[in-house]
């Protein structure tokens, strides 16, 4: 908050404006070499701000959104994991929130450890299964992961990942990361995944 209060945004927030389109709009900047930068113009167009942070000592701190009152919304990202899969799917997971659940029952900041989810999946609320659902949702679309048909001994290849990301037109990072999730295999395709690729592009705020 003190980075985003010593750099104000001009434009306003408007109340609404991350919808299901939005979201999609977001994930298509991916698709270019510069798209998490890009990503952070667009975002403060709308009055979005975004912060990036190094990854803060002792925590396990990913993103945060937060409300402040008569101020713009700011999503902090901490890339913990300096990677463009992961990036992505924390970017729309915090953009999930300020969609559907920031201002409910006065709730206007929501901090969040994503990692939870690999070593306890009851650890984990509606609310941020809902966040989850909606980031995969944008990032690839439910009919078009179906087809991938991923599972414990369905496995795509990487000619079969790239396909679908120039399809889609976004970063192949995105499918290869989520494949590693679903199957629990998070020594597949690291080649796919842009490594050292994101904290550069954001040397300063």
């Amino acid at each position: 908050m003190a980075i985003a209060n010593s750099k104000p945004l001009s434009n306003e927030y408007v109340a609404g404006t991350v919808d299901d389109i939005f979201l999609r709009e977001v994930v298509k900047l991916s698709y270019f070499n510069n798209g998490p930068a890009l990503a952070k113009e667009y975002l403060e167009k709308h009055g979005i701000q975004l912060i990036t942070l190094t990854h803060l000592s002792k925590t396990y701190l990913d993103g945060v959104v937060i409300t402040p009152l008569h101020k713009n919304p700011v999503i902090g990202l901490t890339l913990k994991y300096d990677r463009i899969d992961n990036f992505w799917f924390c970017l729309l997971h915090e953009l999930a929130h300020l969609s559907r659940h920031l201002g409910i029952n006065d709730n206007c900041l929501i901090v969040d450890d994503l990692d939870l989810r690999k070593y306890d999946d009851n650890k984990i609320d509606n609310i941020e299964r809902e966040a989850d659902r909606i980031a995969q949702e944008a990032l690839v679309p439910g009919e078009k992961w179906d087809e991938l048909g991923v599972s414990g001994d369905i496995v795509p290849g990487q000619v079969q990942i790239l396909g679908l990301a120039k399809e889609l037109k976004i970063n192949p990072a995105i499918i290869a990361g989520r494949i590693r999730y679903e199957i629990n295999d998070y020594r597949k395709f690291s080649n796919l995944l842009g490594h050292g690729e994101i904290r550069k592009q954001f040397i300063s705020n």
